[in-house]
């Protein structure tokens, strides 16, 4: 290049364009480029390759070291990065510039000035503020953010223009004055810059290099383009462009536009148009036309180095290759820009060609699943030559984070097994999945925490707390039953139940809990101490594990209300880095959370920074800042590992161009993908799309997504896979999917002969269940199958005559019993337990199966009615009972609510009145007839046939057993009396029982139960031990509240009153659906005939009438004998 001495440059530019159809085969150029020296450059200076996203960095040193053995001394930058280097090179006022940060944070502070809102354009926008929502400013000032950084690339001229004062009341252009008034922002710079330095007798620019590499950087403003040219003014600028096809296509009509122009038939031959090209290709067209029609920049030479598909020699279906497959057959087309098939076509679609798969799934766990038995069988095709490697395959989505929580269920872990395909995660957060970053947004929501048992639990439990206070599970397993049984449920305190519009009492808080927990463990006694009932079963190992929960308490409850208030952003950071400083006073011994404890630094840092340097300074609410942590916590990292050897997982956008044999594209559900733009409404840039004042190079999202769409096809070397949420999961209606989909299905079945059958044949459709038999092909479907073994046996189940389970086994189980079911000694708690529940002692004792028992699903709230049964209703109302006639009845609401027994507040002492008058007459009615004499307890046992049965009875009194209850009798209070009536009497001790209970026109006692000879009490109980004997060898057929109700109800109702208790109804509950029944009985209906009705009916009137009668019905088989005798 010849300068004059003046500085002025006298020839063109050196700016050479190439392009190409193989990004491989620009990579080849660009290596050849980059080693031949540069004239004037130090050998040791880095040449400079921009690229459009950090991806494709990691793909071109990869590239280029497969061709020379090394990939080094070079730069890489983005479009943006290397304009602001030219920009701080040549044009002044770099600290000005307002990139996306510095925007928010001014458009922040602008939308919260009063004085400036208060002006009449800024009506609406004030309306909308106006809402007591501290957040709407906030997320406005992001979206202006961005519309603001679109017009600072594409429309720097309305910005200058508003500057100077025109359209003085659009409030657009006021925030814009107020924000950018005075300032060098990046716009203006650009257009200093390039009025200086663009143009053929124009200075130079300083600070560029010698050469510039511009690889596959497409998506970018004119602007930006103007700027990387004028380097070709200082060396050469190479410039490459991959293209879809081979010929110039920036005069590319749309259907829209042909549509607009009166064609008879835009969709006909006559159009001249592919399909794909014309449907997908608008964005690219225009950034086609700004290079191709010299009016923004001037390429000095083009390179053409176009491989035509249709060139290669590759083996077709027929011959055992993919040569003639229908995405090469597309692709070639598209290449070729032809506008209709190329011939032959086929007859029918072929089932066989896995290069364009479309499946319609019903959840995205289905997709994944699908997509994992779909890759295994591609991995093992041995039509790919060279063999297909997980490297090769890239897995995208428009958003790929509601995928990644299936990604280690369904692709496996990384240790290696049969069912594992190595796969790396492309660009998921740095923080994702990292406890500490997840605890560091619990604790900003502290402000607006209810402190829930299990949400605080959970956080001490978190590994960085954990660690940190060095408890283990079984620490934390113990404190959450101490703290459930001591009342724990939410709120620090009355104050703050108060704030959430609860009673302001302490009733079920966490001051309530301790209270009881610490009292209990100083006092050792159940005694009230000043109001408080102490809970005294804190065992001593314990107290180390309560200790670090108070100190995690004491930390968050100071900033729970410290991170509630306004502060600037330098008095956040000094707030929130206190807090990380408070959680973890010492550094984390894992390297993870070493990191991520940095991570979170910093961020807090640049909080405050970003705000400093865009001059703000006013207080921010909390909300705010918990908004603004929980975004940037959850950014996806574009440094994240690509190309690792495995299949690359990552969103579409920074994936786009990088060539894969195998793209398969998740997610493409109709309406969210092409997506819509969140700020199309307030950008007036979107706004001049389809009118006359479109400028070319003017871009919305979704014809973005349309033209990376047509990137990500042409991209695809052998397989181009597609899957949508095509059936609702809850009815299975069909959904449509994306209409980009529905595009490439019109343009594939074009193909055909039959376009309409091989329309509907390109969408495979899987069963919402992957043990379906239609996933494993059972409907004749061949691209339907799967690799998982353990789904098989129950795809072949479904398949064939659905069957009930067969029974455990054939007859009474013969095998010897466990040692424990053959000891000579039985307490009566033993028999007890069998009777109330003998499905579950069957399993247990006979068979070894322990149940998982009732999930704890307490919850973190506290309870607003009293119990209406279990162990806590027979505990209030013994507790009610026991003071009734004690006589303490004053201050028993006080004790009840001290112990966590009543709901809080005036619901609380409603439904406390309300008891009291239930268990009163009974209570009432024992005081008038008890004599005062002292209750003895005594501890009886008896032979019978070689078993010793053993047991204490409480409550005696010298005339009878005494037994009370509120209320009818029910199943449990039958049988614990029922049977300590037996012993003692079996022991021969004649003695009757008298019960207070309320038996309805009968009144509430005393209802005595009379005396029993010895042999009688013993007939009785030998049967319940026989009835034991056989529920140990086999299920039993009885279930206690379904025998209640038998025994209730009259002879011919009988049956009707045991089906309306086993099976219950929508109202009530059924009592087959016992897990223990359920599984003993293996979902057999003991009411399904008439032999097991019979004996399920006997088998609960023997046991009832002996507990309430004292007497044994016939044997079953006898009374079988007698029936069948009288039928004869």
């Amino acid at each position: 290049m010849l300068l004059r001495q003046d500085g002025v440059m006298s020839n063109a530019p050196d700016f050479r364009l190439y392009h190409s159809n193989a990004l491989d085969v620009l990579a080849q150029l660009l290596a050849h480029a980059l080693r031949e020296p540069a004239p004037g450059q130090s050998l040791l200076a880095a040449d400079i390759v921009l690229i459009p996203q950090v991806a494709m960095r990691r793909w071109l040193q990869s590239t280029l070291a497969a061709e020379y053995g090394v990939s080094a001394n070079l730069e890489f930058l983005t479009p943006g990065e290397f304009v602001a280097k030219a920009l701080k090179a040549n044009v002044p006022g770099e600290r000005d510039d307002l990139g996306a940060t510095g925007l928010h944070w001014r458009l922040y502070g602008a939308l919260t000035d009063s004085s400036l809102m208060q002006k009449p354009a800024m009506a609406g926008l004030r309306t909308y503020l106006d809402r007591n929502d501290p957040l709407r400013p906030w997320a406005l000032g992001a979206e202006l953010g961005g519309v603001f950084e679109k017009y600072q690339a594409w429309r720097r001229d309305w910005l200058l223009r508003w500057e100077d004062g025109a359209e003085p009341d659009d409030p657009q252009a006021i925030l814009w004055r107020h924000i950018a008034g005075g300032q060098n922002y990046r716009a203006r710079r650009i257009n200093d810059y390039l009025a200086r330095f663009e143009g053929e007798h124009q200075p130079l620019p300083q600070g560029l290099p010698q050469r510039l590499f511009a690889f596959a950087t497409l998506n970018v403003s004119p602007d930006v383009l103007r700027v990387i040219a004028t380097q070709a003014r200082v060396g050469t600028l190479h410039f490459y462009m991959p293209t879809p096809t081979r010929s110039y296509w920036g005069d590319l009509q749309t259907l829209k536009e042909k549509l607009r122009s009166g064609l008879a038939e835009p969709f006909g031959t006559e159009a001249g148009e592919n399909p794909l090209l014309q449907a997908w290709g608008e964005a690219g067209r225009d950034f086609m036309a700004v290079l191709g029609d010299y009016e923004v920049v001037h390429p000095s030479g083009e390179i053409a180095a176009y491989v035509d598909p249709e060139s290669i020699a590759v083996p077709g279906l027929d011959d055992g290759g993919l040569g003639d497959s229908l995405l090469h057959r597309l692709q070639a087309d598209l290449f070729h820009r032809r506008a209709l098939p190329s011939s032959p076509l086929r007859e029918a679609l072929r089932v066989d060609d896995p290069s364009i798969q479309i499946h319609a799934c019903h959840t995205r766990l289905r997709e994944m699943q699908v997509l994992h038995d779909q890759l295994r069988a591609l991995l093992e095709d041995p039509r790919f030559d060279p063999p297909l490697q997980p490297r090769e395959i890239a897995v995208l989505a428009p958003d790929i984070d509601p995928y990644v929580p299936y990604l280690e269920s369904v692709f496996g872990g990384r240790g290696g097994n049969d069912a594992h395909i190595p796969w790396a995660l492309a660009d998921a957060s740095p923080l994702q999945g990292e406890p500490l970053a997840e605890v560091f947004v619990q604790l900003l929501g502290l402000p607006v925490s209810r402190f829930g048992l299990n949400e605080i639990l959970d956080l001490l439990a978190s590994a960085p707390l954990a660690s940190a206070s060095g408890l283990d599970a079984a620490a934390f397993e113990r404190l959450h039953g101490w703290l459930q049984a001591a009342g724990a449920r939410w709120g620090l305190d009355a104050g703050h139940r108060k704030q959430h519009q609860a009673p302001a009492d302490d009733a079920y808080t966490w001051q309530f809990a301790l209270d009881r927990l610490l009292l209990g463990h100083a006092s050792g006694s159940d005694e009230d101490i000043a109001g408080v009932a102490p809970w005294p079963e804190l065992e001593g190992g314990g107290l180390a594990a309560l200790d670090a929960l108070i100190r995690l308490l004491r930390v968050l409850a100071r900033h729970q209300k410290t991170l509630a208030e306004a502060l600037t952003p330098k008095q956040w950071r000094e707030r929130l880095l206190g807090l990380l400083l408070a959680l973890l006073p010492e550094t984390p011994t894992e390297a993870s959370a070493v990191r991520a404890l940095d991570r979170l630094r910093k961020l807090v840092n640049e909080f405050a920074e970003e705000a400093t340097s865009a001059g703000f300074d006013a207080p921010v609410p909390a909300e705010v800042v918990r908004a603004h942590f929980a975004s940037v916590l959850s950014e996806a990292d574009t440094r994240a590992p690509l190309l690792t050897g495995g299949i690359s997982f990552g969103r579409m956008v920074p994936m786009r161009l990088l060539p894969f044999r195998v793209i398969c594209v998740l997610g493409l559900n109709d309406g969210d993908f092409p997506r819509r733009d969140p700020a199309a409404g307030l950008s007036r840039l979107t706004a001049e799309l389809g009118t006359e004042r479109r400028r070319y190079g003017d871009r919305s999202l979704r014809e973005d997504d349309r033209f990376l769409f047509l990137q990500l096809f042409a991209s695809a070397q052998d397989v181009f896979y597609l899957s949508y949420l095509g059936a609702d999961a809850r009815d299975g209606s069909v959904r449509e999917p994306s209409v980009l989909v529905s595009e490439l299905v019109n343009a594939a079945s074009a193909y055909h002969l039959d376009s309409a059958a091989a329309r509907k044949q390109l969408v495979v459709r899987h069963p919402l269940q992957p043990f379906a038999p239609a996933a494993f092909g059972g409907d004749g479907e061949p691209r339907r199958f799967s690799y998982r073994r353990q789904w098989h046996p129950a795809a072949s189940a479904v398949g064939g005559n659905r069957q009930r389970l067969a029974p455990w086994f054939d007859g009474p189980l013969n095998a010897p019993l466990p040692s424990a079911l053959n000891d000579d000694s039985l307490s009566l708690d033993s028999l007890r337990r069998f009777i109330s529940d003998p499905a579950g002692q069957f399993l247990n004792q006979r068979l070894g199966l322990r149940l998982a028992g009732d999930i704890d699903d307490s919850e973190d709230i506290e309870p607003l009615l009293v119990p209406s049964g279990g162990r806590l209703h027979s505990s209030l109302q013994q507790h009610v009972l026991s003071a009734l006639l004690e006589g303490r009845e004053a201050g028993l609401y006080q004790r009840l609510r001290a112990r966590a027994l009543l709901p809080s507040g005036a619901l609380g002492r409603q439904q406390f009145e309300r008891m009291l008058s239930r268990i009163r007459p009974c209570a009432e009615t024992f005081s008038q007839w008890y004599d005062g004499q002292p209750l003895a307890s005594q501890r009886y046992e008896v032979q019978l046939d070689g078993v010793r049965l053993h047991g204490r009875v409480d409550q005696i009194h010298p005339q009878g057993l005494i037994r009370l209850q509120a209320g009818a009798p029910g199943v449990a209070y039958v049988l614990r009396g029922g049977l300590d009536w037996l012993l003692v009497n079996a022991a021969g001790v004649p003695s009757s029982m008298l019960q207070f209970h309320d038996d309805g026109q009968a009144g509430h006692g005393s209802h005595r139960l009379p005396e029993l000879s010895p042999e009688a009490a013993q007939t009785a109980l030998k049967a319940l031990l026989r009835l034991r004997s056989e529920g140990m060898q086999a299920p039993l057929l009885f279930a206690p509240y379904t025998g209640w109700e038998i025994y209730n109800a009259d002879e011919d109702k009988r049956e009707n009153a045991a089906q309306a208790r086993w099976f219950g109804s929508e109202h009530s509950w059924g009592e087959r659906n016992g897990e223990a029944l359920q599984l003993a009985l293996r979902g057999t209906d003991p009411f399904a005939s008439p032999s097991t009705t019979h004996r399920f009916i006997h088998n609960a009137l023997l046991i009832f009438t002996a507990l309430r009668e004292g007497r044994v019905l016939p044997d079953f088989d006898a009374e079988n004998d007698v029936m069948n005798g009288a039928g004869a």
